[in-house]
């Protein structure tokens, strides 16, 4: 069987058994589920407009402020990465802040570059600040005095954020932005995405069409509408179902597997 040493999206996938269907597996092909993946950059920021959205309903972030730098003002140190220097001036503000509305402030803050490479921050808030203070305070730790504040729908905020998370704004940011550097920041009261639960599937270092050759009668077969496939009209094969397989299996003991298959066959079924 052809290992993959690499990964890469959709080269891996995972494997395991399906809660409260007794003798069988399922099959997933593995996406990377990065915002530099041409396949999975739209759908994942799709989510997360999503969940952003539901935060902001859950907290009531109804105003979105607007914080950009003042080019005069970067440091030469910063110039050639304004998303380190405004990250900063943004811990400095969260501290005037939480002076003048005594307490911390639940935030989630978006990150963007200007077509010039200078970075700047869209912070959806709970609490309304007036603009002449946000702009001065803005202004004393380094950053600019253009700053924006305004109310914004909560049952909106998804199309709110599309304007910076789409098309060629996000294609820059990303261009600018370097790798492991994220896009979105919040305050530690907000949890963007849970902790995953533990689960009895494990990676194969192999396609997922490995798996599907080799399965007599696979069920349940899904395949996916990819953006880097869309220009030649194909989709992706993404998971399936079908009995164990040993290429699933690989070098595992099969007695044990399958121990540990039985439980989770036998949720639900009752």
């Amino acid at each position: 069987m052809r290992k993959t040493k690499s990964f890469g999206c959709g080269n891996f996938s995972v494997v395991g058994p399906v809660k409260g269907k007794p003798g069988v597996f399922g099959y997933k092909s593995l996406f990377c589920k990065s915002y530099r993946c041409n396949r999975c950059r739209k759908p994942k920021l799709k989510k997360v407009r999503a969940r952003i959205a539901e935060i902001a309903q859950e907290h009531k972030l109804n105003k979105m402020a607007t914080l950009t730098l003042d080019p005069a003002r970067i440091p030469a140190r910063h110039k050639a990465r304004t998303d380190r220097y405004i990250r900063d001036c943004w811990r400095k503000m969260r501290v005037l802040l939480a002076r003048e509305f005594n307490g911390s402030l639940s935030f989630v803050g978006v990150l963007e570059f200007q077509k010039n490479g200078n970075a700047h921050l869209h912070v959806l808030l709970g609490q309304y600040i007036e603009q002449k203070w946000l702009s001065k305070a803005w202004q004393s730790i380094g950053g600019g005095k253009v700053v924006d504040i305004r109310f914004v729908d909560v049952h909106r905020v998804s199309a709110y954020l599309s304007v910076y998370l789409v098309g060629e704004k996000v294609k820059l940011t990303l261009e600018l932005l370097p790798m492991r550097a994220r896009i979105f920041t919040t305050s530690r009261s907000i949890v963007l995405w849970g902790k995953k639960k533990a689960s009895n599937w494990w990676l194969r270092r192999e396609g997922i069409e490995t798996f599907y050759n080799a399965a007599a009668n696979p069920a349940n077969v899904r395949f996916e509408d990819v953006e880097d496939l869309k220009p030649f009209g194909l989709e992706l094969l993404s998971s399936f179902e079908s009995p164990p397989l040993q290429e699933a299996i690989g070098n595992r003991n099969v007695i044990t597997v399958l121990k540990a298959a039985i439980p989770i066959w036998n949720a639900g079924t009752s």
